[in-house]
This record gives structure tokens, C-alpha cells and sequence, in this order.
């Protein structure tokens, strides 16, 4: 493993309702960046010098479940570093809500974070509660968490697990090892499969009541609400979010948006290509439902009997009409949503979408919106029976059509696909991780910026939110994109020199070796756990060693596997599923070029 010396250092796409909120000011001049209708030859990236200080804040327990049940996950867990990819804020009015996070390690633990203390008590161990739980692969375990917006006074909350469906034993929950969870009345759903092919994996969603929240033991009840399943062990269930602007007796209120992966079935060709486009499937989604049976009781039921469908009233569901539509569907057309942000100043909700071999992107959600995967990915045509290249990739290039319009079987008529308000190549990364529009405090040179990051190089970006508004997912024109540089202070540096500018990836490679971590048996040349072939771009490749970023500096090999979160103030958080560390963005090192300052909401 490279010591802390030998680390490099370098000093040097349907919004809700979502008519963007009246008195959006679009009068603001306005740049946005005339990208190239087809793939680059190299970084298209501003290198403008903003810089960031990143300080570590939280160092999650290693998982060590109890394993107590009878049909343990592959892989012995005690000692293994945690996989922590998602913390949320309870919402304001909860009691102890500015005191502490809920942290989701993949591993199988959902823990409470005192953020005095930095301390972490295990709040629900999954592992130990569902016998099927899968956790051994990708993106397997327990992601996300949402809190119902009524959550201060009737404790609901949301999460997200996969199950293997292989494996032996009782699809039930047990609370053997957690007799506080009441499980009288429990019962499981029909998973819905996709349209054409196996499945392989399975994604449960769950409501949790917790009938006392000023504490920090789940004393309560679960309810399962939704079981999908996936084709494969990628692209789950990916995200939950409820509106933050909808009020008690609006119509969106308390309704619950769902992000769905494709399961890998956009990149397969033959019939299970076309999922992602279907109407039919509820996978490479983006849903709407409404978990509180009792708030509208004239809305349509759904099949399993546990959620509302939005059908009556001002906003019902865009396909909620349409002939062997599922009605749960609020926007199609993705490959893996992987995470979404709903800003309040602007009403508006942002997706992330990772990208096959090419293009990563930022999708403003419209109601009813096709965002063309897995026929389209960025800018341009993807062609998956030929490798899933683009079709400027493709030889002899592939024109793209002067007709720009998707077929969508159920529909009357040709649809046109809507485009990305931002993206960014595969020159520059790899996965398009979790973005927020900042609006904190600490760093106020950076409010209305949407900052970002790239999961497996580690990479930080940033793009304007009001750019991205006024791009209107036109093809071809896009919010430029910019790199924010790391400054960093490293625990293992005996100099004890102030922070210098660094990669996401060396500071995770650096605490994943002092942390005892092993790299992947498929990355012999590198530090990383995680396939090797994603450090860099080029996915589906060889790594190759001497790999290197756009500056020219090799990378490791494996996965920084890095994504963000944001706090109920507002604050940024930087959390790395390789190393099982939280960081926190505490302040504007460089701040962006005066002419990218440009009052944003």
C-alpha cells in the first residue's frame, strides 16, 4: 500500500409540476456552453481554480452485524470498512433534528450520527432484520433514507434495500435481534419484474414508524410498500425524495418520488434493450406515489394494495389515462437515476443520470418527460447493438436523425426526447455521482451553484443552477461545468504543513491504506477496492497502468467511490464508500472567477 508520502499531491432529466417557479429570473444574462454534437477528443471541463477546503468529520464504525440469522450474505462483514453512501438531515420541526444525521452503510446498518459527539449508535441493522437482505455486490444493500413531511409528529420514514431472490429461506423480516421492531401485520408484496427477462436482484421499499424519535432506538413498526425487480445486481432502486415546498392540502403533498434504475437492461441488446422506453415497466423510472392511503382517498389504489397513485384533482400522474401505462410513472427514459435533488428556491427537481460508455448527465425532472435512454445518451444517438457506443463513436459514424423523435409504444403520437442541462464526458470521469444546489452558509461565493461530484475518480464539479434553468434541455447547449480543486489537511502528515490541493482519490486512497484496507483482487496495480476498469473513464476496458487524469497524473486503480450530501442547513458533505469516511466542505479556498458569480436565487 502507498504510504502518505507516496500519495500524490499536487500543489498546484419531468420537474414536478415543475413549471419552474414563477419569477425564475431569466432575465439574468446567461452563458451557457455550445457543446459539440459529438464525443470529444479531449476535456471540455473549466479548469477555472475555484478551490475548496475539505475537512474529515466523521469516521463511520466498521460493520459488524450480528449475523445472527440463517442465511448470512456471502461475505463476512465484522472488520469491513463501511460503505457509506447517503446522510439526511431529519426534517426541521423533528426534536432533535439539528442535532444529528441518519448515515445508510450499504454493509447493512442504518446508524444516528450526534453531531457533537461525532458518534455513531446503530439505529436499524438490515443485515439481521431481512433474511434475503444482498449487500455482496455493486450497488446491493440499504442506499437512501426520506423523511415523511410530517415526520415530527407521526415518526414515518422511507428506506431502501436490495434482496437477492436466489437466496434459500423466509422473504419475511425477523426481529429476533430487534424486539423493539413489531412486526404483527408485516407482510411482503409481489415483487413487479420487468416486462422481459429474469430477475436477479430485488429493491424494497419500506416504511419505517418510529414512535419515539427523541430517542436514538427504533421503537416502532415497519410496513413494506414496494417490491421491483431488476434484471441484474445494477441499477436498483436508487433514490426517494418527498417535495419540500408542497403544504398540507396542495397536491403534491406527500407524495413520495422514487428513482428507479434500469437494472442494466438499456445496454443489453435484443428485447430487453427497450425497458428504459416502456411504459409498461416500472424500472429506469422516475415514480409517483403517494404511501399515505388515507390522504386522498379518491386517488387510484395501486395493485399491491399500499400506495396511492396521483389520478385525481389538479396534478394526477402524466400517464395515469393511458392503456397499459403503469400510473406510477412520472418521467421515463433513464439509465440510472442515481440520485435527485429538489431545490426550494427555485421549485425545481434535478436527477443524475449515470451514463453508459460516454456521456454523464444533469436532468431538470418534467412532468411526463421521455429523456431518451436508451436510444440517447448526452447529446447524441446511442447505438447499443454496436458495443453502446454513440454514433459519432461508431465506424462509419452514425448520423444522427433529422427527425428527432422516439417512438413510444402506448402513445399516440412521437415523442421528442429532452436533453441534459449539463454534462460532462467520459474524458473527464466515469459515474455521475449526488449533486445539491448549494445554499449553505460557509461557502457563500457558491450559493446557487449545483456542485457535484464523479464516484469513481472522485473528481468535484460545479455548474450554475440558473444556467442550467435557462439551457431548457436544449440538445447542443448546456451549462458549462467546471472542476472545484481540494484543498486538504491530511491526518497522516507528519509536516504538519497546512492543507495543500489534492485529488479526491489520493485522500481517499491515503485513508483507505492507513484504515487497513484491501484493494480489489481485480486491481493488482492499484489501492482501491472496485473494478478497475472505471478509474479513468473508458469503462468496459483493461485498466491500464499509467492511467491518467486530465492533468496528466496516473491514477491508482479501483474506485474513489465518492458522493455527497447535504444537511438540514444547507452544508455540504463528502462521503466515500472505499474508505468509509465523511467529510465535510467547510469553506471557499479560491472562489469562482468574478463572471461566474453572478446572483443566482
Amino acid at each position: 500500500m502507498p504510504s502518505a508520502r507516496g500519495m500524490i499531491r499536487r500543489q498546484v432529466r419531468f420537474c414536478f409540476g415543475i413549471a419552474l417557479a414563477a419569477g425564475l429570473l431569466l432575465s439574468l444574462p446567461v452563458v451557457w456552453a455550445q457543446y459539440p454534437l459529438q464525443y470529444p477528443a479531449k476535456s471540455e471541463v473549466s479548469k477555472d481554480g475555484t478551490a475548496i477546503l475539505i475537512e474529515d468529520y466523521a469516521t463511520p464504525p466498521l460493520s459488524s452485524a450480528l449475523m445472527g440469522h440463517d442465511y448470512p450474505p456471502p461475505i463476512d462483514y465484522h472488520g469491513q470498512l463501511a460503505r457509506v453512501v447517503s446522510m439526511r438531515s431529519e426534517p426541521a420541526g423533528a426534536p432533535l433534528a439539528s442535532t444529528r444525521f441518519f448515515v445508510a452503510d450499504m454493509n447493512g446498518n442504518l446508524y444516528i450520527l450526534d453531531k457533537a459527539t461525532r458518534k455513531f449508535t446503530p439505529y436499524i441493522t438490515f443485515v439481521e432484520i431481512f433474511p434475503r437482505y444482498s449487500t455482496d455486490r455493486l450497488t446491493t444493500g440499504v442506499g437512501v433514507i426520506a423523511f415523511d413531511p410530517n415526520y415530527a409528529k407521526n415518526g414515518k420514514f422511507y428506506t431502501v434495500h436490495t434482496e437477492d431472490p436466489s437466496k434459500p429461506g423466509s422473504v419475511q423480516p425477523t426481529n429476533a435481534h430487534m424486539p423493539s421492531l413489531k412486526l404483527d401485520g408485516y407482510a411482503t408484496t409481489p415483487v413487479v419484474k420487468p416486462p422481459v427477462g429474469d430477475v436477479q436482484n430485488e429493491s424494497v421499499l419500506v416504511e419505517w414508524t418510529d414512535t419515539n424519535i427523541k430517542n436514538s432506538t427504533f421503537e416502532g413498526t415497519a410496513r413494506e410498500i414496494l417490491r421491483v425487480g431488476f434484471n441484474t445486481v445494477i441499477h436498483p432502486m436508487d433514490d426517494v425524495v418527498f417535495d419540500p415546498l408542497a403544504k398540507p392540502g396542495s397536491a403534491n403533498y406527500g407524495n413520495l418520488y422514487v428513482s428507479t434504475g434500469d437494472g442494466g437492461s438499456g445496454e443489453t441488446p435484443g428485447p430487453i434493450q427497450i425497458i428504459p422506453q416502456s411504459l409498461n415497466a416500472l424500472q429506469a423510472k422516475i415514480l409517483r406515489i403517494t404511501p399515505n392511503l388515507a390522504l386522498r382517498p379518491k386517488d387510484r389504489l395501486s395493485e399491491n394494495g399500499r400506495y396511492r397513485i396521483p389520478s385525481t384533482g389538479p396534478d394526477p400522474n402524466p400517464f395515469i389515462s393511458v392503456a397499459g401505462a403503469r400510473p406510477e410513472i412520472f418521467a421515463y427514459g433513464f439509465r440510472n437515476p442515481h440520485r435527485m435533488d429538489w431545490d426550494p428556491v427555485t421549485n425545481t427537481l434535478l436527477v443524475n443520470d449515470i451514463g453508459l460508455h460516454s456521456w454523464e448527465e444533469v436532468d431538470i425532472v418534467t412532468r411526463g418527460g421521455n429523456y431518451g435512454y436508451s436510444q440517447r445518451e448526452g447529446n447524441e444517438v446511442l447505438i447499443v447493438p454496436g458495443g453502446g457506443k454513440t454514433g459519432t463513436q461508431s465506424n462509419p459514424q452514425v448520423p444522427f436523425p433529422q427527425l428527432d423523435q422516439l417512438t413510444v409504444e402506448g402513445l399516440e403520437k412521437p415523442v421528442a426526447p429532452i436533453y441534459p442541462v449539463a454534462v460532462y464526458s467520459h474524458e473527464e470521469g466515469d459515474a455521475i455521482g449526488s449533486g445539491f444546489v448549494y445554499r449553505g452558509k460557509l461557502m457563500p461565493q457558491m450559493v446557487g451553484k449545483y456542485i457535484f461530484t464523479d464516484i469513481t475518480t472522485g473528481r468535484l464539479f460545479y455548474t450554475d443552477l440558473d444556467e442550467m434553468i435557462a439551457s431548457r434541455s436544449t440538445r447542443g447547449k448546456q451549462a458549462p461545468v467546471h472542476e472545484i480543486q481540494v484543498m486538504y489537511k491530511s491526518p497522516y502528515d507528519p509536516s504538519g504543513e497546512g492543507p495543500v490541493q489534492r485529488r479526491m482519490y489520493d485522500i481517499v486512497a491515503e485513508a483507505y491504506a492507513h484504515r487497513d484496507g484491501i484493494a480489489s483482487a481485480d486491481s493488482p496495480q492499484g489501492v482501491l477496492p472496485g473494478a478497475p476498469a472505471t478509474t479513468g473513464g473508458w469503462r468496459g476496458k483493461t485498466f491500464l497502468p499509467g492511467k491518467t487524469d486530465p492533468y496528466g497524473v496516473p491514477y491508482g486503480g479501483g474506485r474513489a467511490d465518492v458522493r455527497l450530501s447535504m444537511g438540514g442547513d444547507g452544508e455540504l458533505y463528502i462521503m466515500s464508500k472505499s474508505d468509509g469516511m465523511i467529510r465535510k466542505m467547510a469553506a471557499v479556498v479560491t472562489p469562482p472567477p468574478a463572471s461566474k458569480q453572478m446572483a443566482s436565487h
